[in-house]
């Protein structure tokens, strides 16, 4: 990794830190940085600091997250990087652009570049990385970017713009899980981890590393095909509690509540949680909202997720959901701590060669100084073997054997071994 503030500078020592671990060339470079690099020399030049280290054609799959955690620490400025020599694995990238914009149109072209490449790889197990632009907020005119909104006029011209502003700006929700389902249709027999790009959680801008370039709105996949062992699956900490409701009106675009219990959702939702009038706002939001996740309908299954806006009397959420019935869920520290336990444990391997990690940002931020109890049963497992967790706005995981899962406040494994 590298902790250097200036962009060029980082780059090239997170290369030079990376790749003097190796004793061959790698067969692919992952790299995950923090938004700050945007001031401090911009990512073009991080790039160019990585490429003056790295040997050129080497294939480079990346984007911006809130923080990472790694052998040696957990941060939140900086960049790290992990990278494979083996000879026993082919490597292929793919991209697909305008994420916000044609979901499944940007899915389809990356992932048909991932089956086309390794259509001819003589080994068995295919694993698929796949990284998407999350959510960037609409700059509401004369208020900047919002997250709470208490105006009705306001939260009529959010709701009225919000698909014009996907379709003409690609400014809005990531539509992730529309991505995501359309990979795995294409892709039915990889295993796969996703997560999504993001900022500092503002949710105001965020990019993706394909080889030398950045991008915005895109999908960025890394696809392996290998005869090693390859273990993926999703835990989290969160339990239902026996509050519940029913969602009786959505919008068009089934992302906004806008009735629960036939009533207006916000103040039905106070109301069912005994909240006091004032108990959000834009600077309360952020932290208290994140403890009240709910689990929605989402294709028959239970999707665990955080509310990320509050549009006056609705509910904006971050994937496609259905109406029926509601659970309010609860989360804690322990809770957390819990299920990276059982997230590790899910593997077989007795020793695993490598890890990667998709988690959600909410949960680096719920744990506080307490995420290194998280780094330490990393450790504990990996022992001097390396893994990358990359906190993000929102992940998932696939496999052939278990199906998919898209959730906020979630582990997403991908464990690499024998």
């Amino acid at each position: 990794m590298s902790r250097k503030w200036n962009a060029r500078e980082a780059g090239r020592e997170v290369a030079i830190n990376t790749l003097k671990k190796l004793n061959t060339p790698p067969i692919f470079f992952l790299l995950f940085s923090t938004i700050h690099y945007q001031k401090y020399g911009g990512f073009d030049e991080f790039l160019k600091g990585v490429w003056e280290v790295l040997p050129r054609g080497t294939p480079l799959v990346g984007c911006t997250v809130v923080g990472f955690m790694n052998n040696m620490g957990c941060y939140t400025r900086g960049c790290s990087a992990l990278a494979v020599s083996a000879s026993n694995i082919d490597v292929a990238v793919g991209i697909g652009e305008n994420t916000k914009r044609s979901p499944k149109a940007a899915a389809k072209k990356c992932s048909d570049t991932i089956k086309k490449k390794l259509k001819e790889s003589r080994f068995k197990n295919r694993f698929s990385l796949n990284l998407i632009s999350g959510p960037e907020l609409i700059k509401i005119p004369g208020q900047g970017y919002k997250k709470f909104v208490n105006s009705g006029f306001i939260s009529k011209f959010v709701t009225q713009a919000f698909g014009v502003s996907q379709y003409l700006f690609q400014k809005g929700l990531g539509r992730e899980d529309e991505v995501f389902e359309e990979v795995i249709k294409n892709l039915p027999d990889f295993d796969m981890v996703m997560g999504t790009s993001i900022d500092d959680n503002r949710g105001i801008v965020n990019y993706q590393f394909c080889n030398e370039e950045v991008y915005t709105n895109s999908i960025i996949s890394l696809g392996l095909s290998m005869d090693s062992g390859i273990h993926v699956g999703t835990s989290h900490g969160m339990k239902e509690t026996d509050v519940k409701f029913d969602i009786t009106s959505l919008s068009r675009n089934k992302h906004i509540i806008y009735k629960i219990n036939n009533k207006l959702a916000v103040p039905e939702l106070y109301k069912i949680l005994d909240w006091p009038d004032n108990f959000l706002n834009e600077k309360t939001m952020h932290y208290r909202i994140l403890y009240y996740p709910i689990s929605l309908k989402r294709h028959g299954r239970e999707v665990p997720i955080v509310m990320p806006a509050i549009l006056k009397d609705y509910i904006l959420t971050p994937c496609v959901i259905d109406k029926g019935e509601v659970k309010i869920l609860t989360i804690s520290g322990r809770d957390l701590i819990q299920a990276i336990e059982e997230n590790l444990h899910l593997s077989s391997f007795s020793q695993p060669d490598f890890g990667l990690f998709s988690t959600c940002s909410t949960i680096l931020q719920t744990m506080g100084n307490e995420i290194y109890i998280i780094h330490e049963k990393l450790l504990d497992y990996f022992k001097e073997k390396p893994f990358l967790m990359f906190f993000c706005a929102g992940e998932g995981s696939y496999s052939p054997k278990t199906d998919y899962t898209y959730a906020n406040m979630s582990y997403n494994n991908a464990i690499f071994g024998s």
